[in-house]
């Protein structure tokens, strides 16, 4: 028996973008083969996640693509990309610089469109679960930990859990805080 997992985003407009994740095939029942195992489940996550993130920032980028005071489409400047640690996995986006529109005489001269959501390079729900544990046990032990149930990259290592747990923990100090979100 075989399982292809596929994930659908259908956008504002209704259209619709298809993505494989995974196909998995079974042969026989047993204990072993039930389900997913945690290496497929990894998978998974990081497969979706990785899809989701592609296509909200590739809307939200779209969706600035031209000018709010004359219309006109913006320019590019340089493409790039940027790696963002999420707690399912580490996710490539495109992170393009724009030149300013020819309306707009002050200001700089280019800009970065996702610099009004992407602050930093780690998500705020990763790094609430490094500063949770990492507060509990020590940091080797989250990064291995954290290598072991979710889908994070391998180049998570205690430095990384130690530097974000002294990142927030002096955010916090100045009233700042982690940024959890919550489930409604």
């Amino acid at each position: 028996m075989k399982f292809r997992v596929e994930v659908i985003c259908v956008n504002d407009g209704g259209a619709e973008e298809r993505r494989d994740v995974m196909e998995i095939e079974r042969e026989e029942l047993a204990m072993e083969t039930l389900g997913l195992d945690l290496a497929e489940g990894k998978a998974i996550l990081r497969g979706v996640q990785d899809f989701v993130a592609s296509q909200q920032t590739t809307e939200d980028l779209e969706r600035q693509r031209n000018c709010p005071s004359c219309g006109q489409r913006y320019q590019s400047k340089e493409t790039g990309r940027s790696t963002i640690e999420t707690v399912f996995g580490p996710v490539t986006l495109p992170n393009p610089r724009w030149e300013r529109c020819p309306c707009q005489v002050e200001g700089p001269k280019t800009f970065r469109p996702t610099a009004t959501w992407l602050k930093g390079r780690t998500c705020p729900e990763r790094l609430y679960l490094e500063t949770k544990w990492g507060s509990l046990i020590p940091y080797e032990k989250v990064a291995d930990l954290l290598k072991e149930v979710l889908p994070v990259g391998e180049s998570t290592n205690h430095e990384t859990v130690r530097e974000h747990l002294q990142a927030v923990a002096e955010r916090m100090a100045d009233g700042g805080g982690v940024g959890r979100r919550t489930a409604a």
